[in-house]
């Protein structure tokens, strides 16, 4: 099962690492790096911990086996009791390539990427996709409105549009996101060489459960992020 911090590194790095030829670099299945190089794998470095457990009430949408679920509102939401566990999780993101030159052009797109998540920068909010927002059901307003927030890249008005970063979009404790230098552990038992870079990043997430429990929902992955 992927963890939320696993989904969160394949949702903000999917189709956003590109070489300068506009190569796009992927992210596959640890097993076989060699044959996508240059690509991207992440592994977990030391499991998971759970560090505190509690109870506390939570807006959620109400699930379908629920006595209060309304078919014609879907997407409505209630005070539901949960308990909520914080766990934290270190994480290695793998960096094969073929040249020095790959190496240092995808880990500084890569720092560049966690430089934005970090700055609330718009193109990684719930609600954009590919220039426009959900919310809005029209074009970013980022993109088109100009006062302090657009200038350093942010949503212009985070309330009115309903602006969601992406660590509480995948319930990211945002103050323990950690990304240590990268470091490079090259493969020299192949011919060519193969360039290995890691860098480790580590968070604290919190996973709900609903207290009486919830039907399961099946986990969809876009079999491009395998």
């Amino acid at each position: 099962m992927l963890t939320k911090p696993i989904r969160m590194l394949l949702k903000v790095l999917y189709n956003n690492v590109l070489l300068d030829d506009g190569t796009v670099v992927k992210i596959v299945k640890r097993d076989y790096p060699y044959d996508h190089t240059p690509c991207l794998t992440i592994d977990n470095s030391g499991g998971t911990s759970t560090i505190q457990k509690n109870i506390i009430n939570k807006d959620s949408v109400i699930p379908e086996d629920h006595p209060q679920y309304d078919s014609e509102h879907p997407d409505r939401m209630i005070s539901q009791q949960m308990r909520r566990e914080e766990r934290s999780i270190s994480l290695n993101l793998n960096i094969w390539c073929n040249s020095q030159d790959e190496r240092e052009e995808i880990i500084n797109q890569i720092s560049t990427i966690f430089d934005k998540i970090q700055s609330d920068h718009y193109s990684f909010c719930k609600q954009y996709h590919n220039g426009n927002c959900s919310f809005l059901d029209s074009e970013c307003r980022a993109l088109t409105v100009q006062n302090g927030r657009t200038a350093k890249h942010q949503c212009p008005d985070p309330m009115g549009y309903h602006y969601e970063n992406i660590f509480t979009a995948y319930d990211i404790i945002r103050a323990s996101f950690d990304v240590e230098p990268a470091y490079d552990l090259d493969d020299s038992t192949v011919n060519p060489q193969v360039l290995r870079s890691i860098i480790c990043v580590s968070f604290s997430y919190y996973d709900y459960h609903i207290i009486g429990g919830a039907i399961s929902q099946d986990l969809s992955v876009d079999e491009e992020l395998l």
